[in-house]
């Protein structure tokens, strides 16, 4: 295997369509620290579902610029290289000064792709969940062409230098982003402009606790990503001598880099759901600058950017909640609060005849869910009763369920049995429950209450079968098994928790709206969590959780089929609660989680 890689990621979403392989030439400079590398060992690789191909290596010249021809082939999701060796001025690079690039292929591969310190962490961050430790990557798409593209997010994969959307509003300065994303290129540069003991240092701090040491710079970045609350002091000492301007002031509490996104629409999303092609879709509260309800839906590509004309508009939208899904048609359903029905949507973002639709009937819908079966669970908060739209057709509709021991339901959830979840007496005084619905309609059994259960509005259900509820009132989880017993999880950082999803590997990620954070507890699969973490415990910042200026009163977080973890900010934080003022957008911590594939119907499952 070879130790040199670079993963060259840019800005489409798309697999590359099979095709014969295209002749191409790439150019580029390697840096290290703002200088040329000359003599530095260029290779390039082609990333696939399978396996990466080898397509040819380079050597820089004394400016550190190489020319390398390749032909790209069939099935490529992304161009993955690695620049390692070479020397600046006579001296000579330690071994484990690694440095990489990435660009997807789609629409088009750039000609030119420079390699420095920012590259480097902007790819691995953005290619962590397809990278492997060796510096290998490989996976599936959507998710690795999406997460390829995701690489522009934080740098420009054809300047080498940072992306409009990292430097500028909302993020820029406004936020710790950018701060972070330059203090880990000097983390980096602290060992490319270094010596090997200089290295060695580098990667002891990388070290995430119990895990195996990183093998050169580009590893420690993806160990970061993959654990990071990793020695944050430690690794923020050693950027004492880096060119990267605008770095952090102090130590962090964690290197996740959360980036903010705004427009096409948005105003307080609700919730956001994921089509088959990683595309981002939420429904909006209110209309801008106001509190009436909102009338659109906005819709996103992978980076972020709004596409389909976005807003869209009809299909009888009107005061969008908590119910926004997507079924395995990439129909999206969208549940409206203030219009008493449920609006559907085509992939191209056309309504569907006869929406909006009331049967059921529906009276301020919330928490929608899709079963294995394709059809619709809502809980239709102002009725007290979920109603069933069997394979999506609402001249069918019915309700399982009224009464009951179900009053106020707010979400659903449905487990590997196709049996679904439902939260009851959210924002209550009266004890939180969860009720249980065979798909015959029966109960499976009485409602579950105690074990902390207080106004439970999001509910999750991992692999095993396992139910996570997040208490608003009682600013606790609880967890229940399979056969109904739950347990109270209490975390400094949950305060007045909304949403829960669980990642592909079944760790559970809890919104936080009154903490303005999101909250990352261990789950069932305690393999996946940090030696000695039990299920249960926090794996982010225990007092805070994972926190940034660009967060606000976030109700919605999902995992996408690349890793990254979005969040909805649905109500401003800077104002009070009573002012009734929409968030501004999305926020999406990179890589951060591993993938679920998606849509999502029934449990998570890995892409």
């Amino acid at each position: 295997m070879h130790h040199g890689w670079i993963a060259l990621a840019g800005t489409a979403a798309l697999l590359a369509a099979a095709a014969p392989a295209q002749a191409a030439t790439l150019t580029g400079t390697v840096k290290a620290g703002g200088k040329p590398v000359a003599g530095s060992d260029v290779q390039l690789f082609a990333a696939r579902a399978a396996d990466q191909v080898a397509l040819g290596s380079a050597s820089t010249n004394a400016s550190g610029a190489y020319t390398l021809g390749y032909d790209l082939p069939e099935g490529t999701a992304a161009l993955v290289a690695r620049a390692s060796g070479g020397s600046v001025g006579g001296r000579v690079l330690p071994a484990a000064a690694r440095m990489m690039t990435a660009t997807a292929v789609s629409p088009a591969v750039p000609g030119e792709l420079p390699i420095n310190e920012q590259t480097t962490v902007g790819a691995a961050y953005a290619l962590t969940r397809f990278l492997d430790a060796a510096g290998a990557v490989r996976g599936p798409s959507p998710g690795l062409a999406n997460a390829a593209a995701t690489v522009a997010s934080l740098v420009e994969p054809s300047t080498g230098k940072l992306s409009f959307t990292i430097a500028n509003s909302p993020n820029g300065n406004a936020t710790e982003a950018l701060a972070t994303f330059n203090t880990l290129a000097g983390i980096v540069t602290s060992c490319t402009t270094g010596t090997s003991r200089d290295c060695k240092r580098l990667l002891a701090a990388a070290t995430p606790r119990g895990g195996p040491r990183p093998a050169d710079t580009i590893a420690a970045m993806r160990a970061l990503n993959r654990a990071p609350t990793t020695h944050p002091r430690r690794l923020f000492a050693l950027t004492t001598r880096t060119p990267y301007t605008g770095t952090l002031s102090s130590a962090p509490k964690s290197w996740v880099i959360p980036i903010v996104f705004v427009g096409g629409g948005m105003n307080a999303p609700g919730r956001m759901a994921f089509d088959s092609k990683g595309n981002i879709w939420t429904g909006n509260n209110f209309q801008a600058n106001t509190t009436s309800a909102g009338l659109t839906l906005s819709v996103f590509n992978p980076m972020g950017q709004p596409i389909l004309g976005s807003p869209i508009v009809g299909g009888g939208l009107r005061g969008a909640g908590f119910g926004t899904v997507i079924d395995a048609q990439d129909r999206v359903w969208v549940g409206n609060y203030a219009g008493a029905s449920i609006s559907a949507f085509d992939a191209t973002g056309a309504p569907l005849p006869g929406s909006p639709y009331t049967q059921g009937p529906i009276d301020k819908p919330q928490g929608m869910a899709v079963d294995q079966q394709g059809n619709l669970w809502t809980a239709s908060f102002g009725t007290g009763s979920v109603v069933v739209y069997p394979k999506g057709d609402p001249t069918a509709a019915w309700a399982p369920i009224t009464g009951a021991g179900l009053a106020r339901p707010f979400s659903v959830a449905i487990d590997g049995g196709g049996v679904a979840w439902v939260t009851g007496n959210a924002f209550s005084k009266d004890p939180g429950t969860v009720q249980r619905i065979n798909p015959d309609g029966s109960l499976a059994g009485a409602p579950i209450t105690g074990g902390g259960l207080r106004s439970p509005l999001g509910i999750a259900i991992d692999t095993a079968g396992n139910a996570w509820a997040a208490n608003f009132e009682g600013s606790s989880v609880t967890r229940i098994t399979p056969d109904g017993q739950p347990t109270q999880i209490r975390v400094p950082s949950l305060l007045g928790p909304w949403g829960v999803a669980v990642d592909g590997d079944d760790n559970i990620w809890v919104a936080g709206f009154l903490h303005q954070n999101v909250t990352l507890l261990c789950g069932q699969r305690t393999e996946h969590c940090p030696p000695g973490t039990r299920t249960g415990q926090p794996i982010s910042p225990r007092a805070a959780g994972y926190r940034s200026r660009g967060m606000q009163r976030i109700t919605a977080v999902q995992i996408d089929p690349s890793g990254n973890v979005w969040l909805a900010n649905n109500w401003s934080g800077a104002s009070p609660l009573k002012d009734f003022i929409g968030g501004n957008g999305l926020v999406e911590l990179i890589g951060a989680a591993a993938p679920v594939k998606a849509p999502q119907i029934g449990l998570p499952q890995r892409p």
